[in-house]
């Protein structure tokens, strides 16, 4: 649901133009025509919305009753205005059920409690099209959009961009359950004496209450209740809890356990440590009215303090010694960003010693901030570092990478892709990034969200780097590249990474020097008179040469059938690999930092919480438990392996 009469307040950034690929021609010899369609500037309204977890029809009662469940537009504005803030924390929330209306399944009674929706500004940003065809079109096809317009002639529509909606609030929780209670006496009672807040029904109940009741177990079996109460068998006679469900989320899959949480002797749980926060700076957009921060946070800047003064960092405890170990970490990370401003975090992990790995987000924090959006998105940046001002961060610009799931289902391809299983290891570059990063053509890299910087080992993708022009200013998209540059840098990468999942090594050069040769961004923009003139003028067949004569002898047929093949094909054949836009699932929890509490241990010990991390008593047979007792006391578990022949179960003894 958005609603128009909500507006944000902040300024709106320079003109972005789209256009649409018009194949219609009102010629009708011009069977496949290439004409660029009406350029539309999104200079237009910001506005926010709420996406519900409803139904919501487009009639004013479905509108109003949405709304009034949200708590009120006014309710509803105060939150988009407030989601602005990131200093503010706050939510929105929908009750399921209107209490003022039983016709309507309210209750007088009800043991609801609201979804919980939190707004999202900035991250997602849609465009609101109206579109105006003739009348009964959309009734004719049921309703759908897409048919209607295949239906009709250009000419006979108009599509108009009209708002931009780049703040929204969302709802993920789980609804739960919900009971209704106006059939449940006990409930009844609770409405009629202090839901009516008269004195006189609250001291009758009040007064119906045993005093004194010293054994009131024994009453039990004398209770009188009204068998002759009709009432639906969904209705329970006990008030239900609050909320059935524990979590307000599902669980995610691969859950892992705290790895400070550890149980004592006589069962108790308890977690050895503590969380504090790492106010790290995001910005959410790249719009030229953005400033790039040249401090952290206050109230990072605050505690900072406080550690420096008192040498024990807030929330944490003396004998963990967090701020030597974090003092130690920022001197490593200030010679890092000395040489090379801006950092993905998986490439720090394999630099900064294991020993104090656990301050490097405060630390990173202390000196960096990072953009949300944007061809810098996922990277650290030093302060008072603007990507944005030189063409020499250009190399700095993150590109992303995912080998399809159709691939990962064959075990040979799962076999061909390394995987980096410890979130902490040791590069093989002291004090540098470690080389199995980058990407040569010759292996897959470990981590698949590369800098261009570790593409261009790549012999074609250096290839194309040499020649590309820099825009005059980045833009939200491809930074300072064109975007036929970055498509060829792509189609490249991908096109290898394939060969390499599928254990191919022998890449086909012909396809290699059509992608560093396209002309346009869509293959389909490319007709069949411009590949023969280019042939005409090149005997190699290349599509884009200086009309310099070339002494190699290349089999012009070949390159001509396999050039044609690729305009055959899809405009993007991926060759099994994703590229260009993020895939949250494919990002390490450590980069999207989505959890700002960071669990901190009273006393790290790494070795020990590395050996228990995967040990499970519950399921651990002899064996394992004596083996675990060798590391700390070897004395005590041989003579356990003599003296025992092993465990019997509580419950048979």
């Amino acid at each position: 649901m958005t609603s128009k009469e909500i507006s944000t307040e902040h300024p709106l950034p320079k003109s972005i133009h789209i256009n649409f690929l018009d194949q219609s021609s009102d010629d009708p010899n011009q069977t496949n025509s290439n004409i660029l369609a009406k350029e539309y500037t999104l200079d237009i309204p910001r506005i926010p919305s709420v996406e519900l977890p409803l139904c919501v029809s487009g009639r004013p009662e479905s509108i109003a009753k949405a709304v009034s469940m949200c708590g009120g537009i006014n309710k509803i504005k105060d939150m988009l205005k407030k989601s602005t803030d990131p200093e503010v924390e706050n939510y929105l929330e929908l009750y399921l059920n209107d209490k003022d209306n039983k016709n309507d399944g309210g209750s007088s009674f009800f043991n609801e409690h609201p979804i919980i929706g939190k707004p999202v500004p900035y991250r997602d940003s849609s465009v609101v099209l109206k579109i105006v065809m003739p009348k009964g079109t959309m009734k004719k096809h049921e309703g759908n959009v897409q048919k209607s317009l295949a239906s009709l002639h250009s000419n006979d529509y108009k599509i108009t961009p009209v708002a931009v909606v780049d703040n929204t609030i969302k709802f993920r929780e789980m609804s739960d359950f919900q009971y209704c209670l106006d059939n449940v006496p006990a409930a009844n009672e609770y409405v009629q004496s202090f839901g009516s807040l008269e004195w006189q029904n609250i001291k009758q109940l009040v007064d119906s209450v045993p005093v004194n009741d010293t054994k009131p177990q024994e009453n039990i079996s004398n209770l009188i209740f009204n068998r002759g109460l009709k009432s639906p068998s969904s209705d329970y006679q006990l008030i239900p809890p609050p909320r059935l469900s524990m979590i307000g989320f599902p669980h995610l899959y691969k859950y892992r356990k705290n790895p400070l949480a550890v149980k004592k002797a006589d069962g108790v749980s308890e977690v050895k440590g503590s969380y504090i926060k790492n106010y790290q700076l995001f910005l959410h957009t790249l719009g030229d009215n953005v400033k790039v921060p040249i401090e952290p946070h206050n109230n990072l800047q605050h505690d900072y303090k406080i550690a420096k003064e008192t040498k024990i960092y807030p929330g944490t405890k003396q004998s963990s010694k967090f701020y030597e170990s974090l003092e130690e970490c920022l001197s490593i990370l200030g010679h890092l960003f000395e040489k090379r401003p801006i950092w993905i975090k998986r490439h720090l992990d394999g630099i900064i010693p294991k020993r104090i790995h656990h301050t490097l987000k405060i630390a990173l924090a202390l000196i960096t901030y990072r953009f949300t959006m944007g061809p810098w998105r996922n990277t650290y940046i030093k302060f008072g570092c603007d990507p944005r001002l030189s063409k020499v961060y250009a190399k700095y610009q993150t590109e992303y990478f995912k080998i399809e799931r159709k691939l990962l289902s064959s075990p040979t391809v799962r076999k061909n892709i390394p995987k980096l299983s410890e979130s902490v290891f040791e590069s093989n570059v002291p004090g540098d990034i470690d080389t199995r990063f980058r990407f040569d053509g010759k292996q897959i890299p470990w981590y698949l969200m590369l800098q261009i910087d570790m593409l261009i080992c790549e012999p074609n993708v250096a290839e194309v780097y040499d020649k590309v022009q820099y825009l005059d200013t980045p833009n939200e998209i491809t930074g300072w590249f064109s975007e036929l540059d970055l498509v060829k840098i792509r189609r490249i990468v991908k096109y290898e990474l394939g060969c390499l999942a599928q254990g191919n090594l022998d890449f086909n050069k012909y396809k290699l020097k059509y992608f560093k040769t396209m002309q346009y961004v869509k293959e389909s923009l490319i007709n069949e008179k411009d590949i023969k003139e280019s042939q005409a003028v090149d005997g190699d067949g290349d599509i884009d040469m200086d009309r310099e004569s070339n002494e190699n002898n290349t089999n012009d047929k070949e390159f001509k059938d396999i050039t044609e093949s690729i305009i055959d094909e899809d405009e993007d054949d991926d060759n099994g690999i994703i590229a260009g836009e993020v895939d949250e699932d494919a990002l390490d929890v450590d980069e999207s930092d989505s959890n700002e509490n960071i669990l901190i241990a009273d006393a790290m010990e790494d070795e020990m919480t590395e050996s228990k991390e995967d040990f499970d008593l519950a399921s651990a047979n002899f064996q394992d438990v004596v083996a675990r007792i060798m590391e700390s006391d070897p004395v005590t578990a041989k003579r356990l392996q003599l003296e025992l022949e092993g465990f019997v179960n509580i419950n048979k003894i």
